[in-house]
């Protein structure tokens, strides 16, 4: 009898070491195709002819022609994310139109030198450096709800290789940190509210099973708030990023620098990280993309119906505790007779927002609404109706204190449009260039108390922890694990007393 074709003997590839396949791959371009053959068979005791799989290699280049280093890399990689941003928003595109903006935004770039002609041999090769292609392609706006249904199957297959510790997502935010709950203020000229437009944009990540929440990345106007300079605050010292452009936005080289910032602390690990695609975030992952050693970077399809898991729930709970935060800051300001909007600091912000991250946001929200977005079937709804009824009890006391007119629902209040990051801003010229506009070290058009807190001294804040410590011990139930973490500060603090005390012996 004739031995069995070597067809009947192969195991099929389950679509499931496939996407490992392609995991590996892209956590480590430099393994020729006779290392990842032998890494597949060595995982699954299998064979595999790994050019069956090329077309599944994703984002490589496969041409091996060599491409001539850029002349002016910051003009590139503006021009490269106004293209993008342009394609979003169905701009029309030429040679001639790229050549005229490069013109444009030269002297914002590299003031005082002369401008030059940008050839078409500088187009071509600036087309191909930046893999630009004017023709719009399709996709480029959005994803059919059938593509994406595809994509999202892919993705679901791939993520089963992951363990949910090492599926990381995020996405921002804008907060105008100054906005009050009055419809149509932006018509009237009210005295005391001209920053009520003053915002700022926040950046959140975390992992799939709710156990890391990684600091928060704040884009400002400025490179050094007043506020934290006024209360002698270390801003990294409050477990968040801080950066800083004209227009408070997310840019790609911001995110290429949170990228980076993120694979270092994966080291490691092997991680996946889900995004949206966001120009800022395709241009950025475009430019580091041969440097992240430990996380892999899967984009969510472009649909409505299938949202990033921290765009539409996530953050917008968390924007919920801070709401609540800023509303009770409002009342508490009118009712000593003082406007908040103009006692209201960044500072103040900043703080509300890390604690309504860390603290505020429960780990059981962040496991649901991974699942919602990533699961197969109907996951139960999450009942905020409580924070809601906070809110609008708030809001019921603005009214009721006749301090603002035409108050808000709670709808309103908490789903502004305008703080929506995405890529539908009309004036796409200024985000770009803000990344190349230096503003001041300090922003003195801050508003909040003119007098500077002076430094506390460690002889008093060892005094107000002997005071605190003292109130947690006297309660009939206390908190005994933050006793131990006072009591371990405590000795902290006494350190640095003697220190300072055989210093001043000396």
């Amino acid at each position: 009898m004739a031995e069995p074709s070597e067809k009947k003997h192969r195991n099929a590839i389950l679509n499931s070491q496939k996407a490992a396949l392609r995991a590996q791959y892209q956590l480590d371009p430099k393994m020729g195709y006779k290392a990842l053959a032998q890494w597949f068979e060595e995982k699954y005791h299998q064979k595999i002819n790994i050019y069956l799989f090329l077309d599944e290699m994703q984002g490589q280049t496969v041409s091996g022609k060599r491409i001539r280093p850029e002349n002016w890399p910051e003009l590139e990689s503006a021009l490269s994310e106004w293209i993008r941003r342009a394609k979003n928003q169905d701009l029309a595109l030429s040679h001639e139109i790229i050549r005229q903006k490069a013109k444009q935004f030269w002297p914002t770039i590299y003031p005082g030198k002369p401008i030059p002609q940008f050839s078409n041999g500088w187009l071509e090769r600036f087309q191909s450096r930046q893999e630009i292609k004017i023709k719009k392609q399709h996709g480029d706006t959005g994803d059919s709800a059938e593509d994406a249904t595809l994509q999202m199957v892919r993705i679901r297959q791939l993520l089963r290789t992951f363990t949910p510790r090492d599926i990381f997502s995020c996405d921002e935010t804008g907060l105008f940190w100054k906005m009050i709950p009055e419809r149509n203020l932006s018509t009237r000229v009210v005295p005391g509210r001209q920053n009520e437009q003053a915002r700022i944009s926040v950046l959140f990540c975390c992992n799939s099973d709710g156990t890391e929440r990684l600091p928060p990345l704040f884009i400002g106007t400025h490179e050094r708030p007043a506020a934290f300079a006024k209360a002698n605050i270390n801003i990294e010292n409050l477990c968040c990023l801080w950066r800083s452009n004209g227009q408070a936005w997310m840019t790609s080289d911001i995110f290429k620098e949170w990228l980076l910032w993120f694979d270092s602390k994966m080291e490691g690990r092997k991680v996946v990280l889900l995004l949206d695609k966001f120009s800022a975030h395709q241009i950025a992952a475009q430019k580091v993309s041969t440097k992240l050693q430990n996380t892999l970077i899967l984009w969510l399809p472009a649909c409505p119906e299938m949202p990033c898991p921290l765009v539409e729930n996530i953050i917008d709970v968390w924007k919920i505790h801070w709401k609540r935060e800023w509303l009770r800051y409002m009342n508490l300001e009118f009712g000593r007779d003082s406007d908040p909007t103009v006692t209201m600091t960044i500072l103040m912000a900043v703080r509300w927002a890390i604690t309504a991250w860390n603290v505020d946001l429960d780990p059981q929200t962040v496991v649901h609404y991974f699942r919602k977005a990533l699961e197969v079937g109907v996951v139960e709804e999450i009942n905020h109706s409580h924070l809601i009824n906070n809110i609008a009890a708030g809001l019921e006391n603005l009214r009721l204190a006749h301090r603002l007119n035409d108050i808000m629902d709670v709808n309103e209040y908490l789903n502004c449009p305008d703080e929506k990051v995405n890529d539908g801003i009309i004036d796409i010229d200024s985000i770009v260039l803000s990344q190349f506009l230096r503003s001041g070290d300090i922003d003195e058009e801050d508003d909040g108390p003119e007098v500077s807190i002076p430094l506390i001294s460690t002889s008093d804040a060892l005094q107000s922890l002997y005071t605190l410590r003292l109130y947690e011990e006297q309660q009939d139930v206390g908190d005994r694990e933050l006793i131990m973490h006072l009591m371990r500060f405590e000795r902290i603090l006494q350190a640095r007393l003697e220190r300072q005390y055989q210093g001043n012996l000396y």
